[in-house]
């Protein structure tokens, strides 16, 4: 294919090997610059992230020291949902692959994703802009927020007040996602996934890792396709976009819709078509074959750091490890240090595969 892209993302490893897979060069713009990344990507610039967001002013620098001319446009991840306004700054200088800075700023305001929950008649937990008077039970979310650590407990004597926050009242149930693709009109499960959390003292719904093809019942299911169905014309969705939601006693509770690469992409394998290139021809509009998935169940895991540690330089990583860091660096307590995976013909036997991995490697 030989067409150069750039992918941005705060970890941009999984999208770099997909593209790379797929057959592009790939310029790659994140926080870690991990040796995997920098194995397979043409160029890795190092970019400064804050509240789990990138500096705006440092990453338009970086994506000024790149030949934009030789590019056919730029991929994003996770980084830019409180920020969309940097994201109309970066589509001012080459295409944006993916949903534009509009679509992302609507669908992650809190009041038009929910007020579509309402018309269509979909349950959520209770959410709400201003702090409650009795923020017992109540979560603190960021808008635009993501992985999972800017969701802290709402403190009961915390009045402060803030336009970057919403509230959402504490929902039981089992976190699930489900990854799709999306050409404006239509959409296209790719597959239904497993949450879980890597929690921390201060960090209580840290993003974990996740299973693909997990077995949901087919109400459930029927609910999530139906919702993406109608989400997808609503906000003019395009490319591989994420649902995140709950489900307790079988009445599914929707949280958010990601309107970016997910990390559930490395949990697929396409056995028609590739997924990467799916997204890029759907969301420059020539999208000709949906593609199809193998059945094969993945897994991941994020490792983080309980104190701060120094790589070793002779580290001898196993292979089902990737995210990579550089040897000698130092990493901070919280952290990620790296991601385990594993396949398995189950979603069940890969969770317990990929955990067992994660005991061995004793980070």
């Amino acid at each position: 294919m030989n067409a150069t892209i750039i992918i941005a993302a705060i970890s941009s490893r999984a999208y770099v090997q997909a593209a790379v897979s797929a057959g592009f060069k790939v310029i790659a713009i994140d926080a870690f610059a991990d040796v995997d990344t920098q194995k397979i990507a043409q160029q890795v610039y190092q970019c400064s992230i804050e509240n789990g967001q990138f500096d705006a002013e440092y990453f338009l620098e970086n994506l000024q020291k790149i030949d934009l001319n030789n590019c056919l446009g730029l991929c994003f991840g996770a980084g830019f949902e409180a920020q969309p306004e940097l994201l109309a700054s970066i589509a001012q200088q080459l295409p944006l692959i993916g949903n534009t800075a509009k679509v992302v700023d609507s669908i992650k305001m809190p009041q038009p994703f929910f007020s579509l929950c309402d018309t269509l008649k979909i349950a959520y937990p209770p959410t709400q802009l201003e702090r409650p008077v009795n923020s017992l039970g109540w979560l603190q979310k960021q808008i635009g927020g993501s992985g999972g650590a800017h969701i802290k407990r709402a403190l009961p004597l915390d009045f402060t007040t803030s336009k970057l926050h919403y509230y959402q009242k504490i929902q039981a149930g089992t976190p699930y996602s489900c990854l799709f693709l999306a050409n404006g009109n239509n959409a296209q499960v790719i597959g239904f996934n497993e949450q879980w959390c890597e929690a921390s003292a201060f960090l209580p719904y840290r993003y974990g890792g996740a299973v693909s093809q997990i077995d949901l019942t087919k109400q459930v299911k029927n609910i999530i396709i139906e919702f993406i169905t109608k989400a997808t014309p609503f906000f003019s969705l395009n490319g591989l976009n994420n649902c995140d939601f709950l489900v307790h006693e079988n009445t599914v509770y929707m949280l958010e819709i990601n309107p970016r690469l997910s990390a559930s992409l490395n949990l697929y394998r396409a056995e028609k078509g590739d997924l990467f290139v799916a997204h890029v021809a759907a969301c420059m509009g020539n999208l000709a074959d949906w593609p199809t998935v193998e059945q094969k169940s993945r897994a991941h895991h994020i490792v983080y750091a309980n104190k701060a540690t120094q790589v070793p330089i002779t580290m001898d990583w196993p292979e089902w490890v990737c995210d990579i860091p550089q040897p000698n660096s130092y990493i901070p307590a919280g952290a990620p240090i790296c991601t385990v995976v594993a396949e398995a013909r189950t979603a069940k036997l890969a969770k317990q595969k990929v955990l067992a991995r994660v005991a061995d490697l004793g980070c």
